[in-house]
């Protein structure tokens, strides 16, 4: 083919035939730009078909992430669950004016024990690099990211709120000491081996004044009945997170569907 272009050249230029050499030179010239952008043409194509196949496959990791994070979630708040009951058990204890073994005060004090929640990110990250993220019909997939988002961030909040008031409360109670009973059947719990009677026995006949570190101990009871307030709060947003996931879970999956 070129050397069939070429023979047409050098005839045109034998003849003296220039205005038509001139023109046939243009005209093979828009032939090759033509031939250029056509391969450009395809060549995006190839890349955007490419980057598409990509940003799909990484949506699914966002998928595994919504499902990890209602499982993680679910789990989380059976605990937080157990808290409350256990923290109301105390407080019925204080409110009867019971008094507790040291097993019992050990037990029910979890609302002490710090706990949060880690969002799995892996997929969204993946997705934030491709130029489909910021798509128009990739909208109303990227408002409700940005939402369940924030409301992660609340969750983050209300966590960092309660664990404060645990800090808050062990640093009042560590002045006057009334914690340390507390701390010292754990550290005796922690050194129990299946063989270690000196240390069963030192447990079992262990005594925790109740009085002093719940009934007459405002900074504790403070912490209980805040913390109960809190960890209510926290449980609804929970559930809010899990049904704000599910919604994002099915506009991605209509959203590959429609792909």
């Amino acid at each position: 083919m070129i050397k069939f272009f070429r023979n047409i050249r050098q005839k045109m230029v034998t003849e003296n035939k220039f205005s038509k050499y001139l023109l046939y030179a243009i005209g093979e010239i828009i032939l090759v730009i033509i031939g250029i952008l056509l391969a450009l043409q395809i060549n995006n194509r190839n890349s955007d078909r490419i980057e598409k196949k990509i940003f799909e496959s990484n949506l699914q990791f966002v998928i595994e992430d919504l499902e990890q994070d209602k499982t993680d979630l679910l789990k989380l708040k059976e605990e937080r669950q157990r808290v409350i009951n256990k923290t109301d058990f105390i407080l019925q204890a204080v409110k009867k004016q019971n008094v507790l073994s040291a097993t019992e005060v050990f037990n029910n004090s979890e609302i002490m024990l710090w706990k949060s929640f880690d969002i799995n990110n892996n997929g969204h990250e993946r997705i934030l690099s491709s130029n489909l993220y910021e798509a128009i019909d990739f909208q109303p997939i990227r408002k409700k990211i940005r939402k369940y988002k924030l409301v992660y961030q609340r969750i983050k909040d209300l966590e960092k709120k309660l664990n404060e008031s645990v800090e808050e409360m062990e640093i009042e109670m560590s002045k006057d000491g009334s914690i340390l009973q507390l701390y010292e059947y754990g550290n005796l719990m922690n050194n129990v081996g299946e063989f270690d009677n000196t240390t069963k026995k030192e447990l079992e006949n262990y005594i925790i004044d109740f009085n002093k570190l719940y009934t007459d101990n405002p900074p504790m009871l403070s912490l209980f009945q805040r913390g109960k307030l809190i960890t209510n709060g926290i449980i609804q947003t929970y559930d809010y997170f899990i049904e704000l996931g599910e919604e994002l879970q099915l506009e991605i999956e209509s959203y590959l569907n429609k792909n």
